[in-house]
C-alpha cells in the first residue's frame, strides 16, 4: 500500500538500461550490477503488487509469479547459450537492442 511515484517510468527504463547493456555487452562490476538490478526490482514488485486482484489468493498469486519469474531467467539463460554458436554473439546483442527500443517506446508512453 506504500506509494511509489514513476512506477511505469522506472519498468520503462530498466528495459532501456538493461537492453543497452547487452546491446553493448557492458560488464559492470558485480556490486554496481546488484545495485542497478535491485533499483529496477523495486518498480517491477511494486507494479505486480499493486496488480494483485481484490479477494484473490496472495499465496497461489504469488507462487505463479515466482514460476514465471523462474521461466522468464531460464529462457534469458538458454538465449544466452546462443552466444557459442557461430553469429549467437549478435543475435544475443540484436536481442538487446530490441529490448531496448521496446523499453523507448514504453518510456514515451509513460511520458506522454
Amino acid at each position: 500500500g506504500v506509494p511509489i511515484p514513476g512506477v511505469e517510468i522506472g519498468i520503462a527504463v530498466s528495459g532501456l538500461v538493461m537492453g543497452l547493456m547487452v546491446l553493448f555487452e557492458l560488464r559492470p562490476p558485480l556490486w554496481l550490477a546488484a545495485l542497478i538490478v535491485s533499483a529496477f526490482a523495486v518498480f517491477h514488485g511494486h507494479a505486480h503488487g499493486a496488480e494483485l486482484p481484490t479477494g484473490s489468493n496472495a499465496l497461489l498469486y504469488s507462487l505463479a509469479f515466482v514460476i514465471a519469474t523462474g521461466l522468464l531467467h531460464l529462457l534469458g539463460i538458454l538465449l544466452g547459450e546462443t552466444r557459442r554458436w557461430p553469429g549467437g554473439r549478435r543475435f544475443v546483442q540484436g536481442a538487446g537492442g530490441v529490448v531496448a527500443l521496446v523499453g523507448l517506446w514504453f518510456l514515451e508512453q509513460a511520458l506522454t
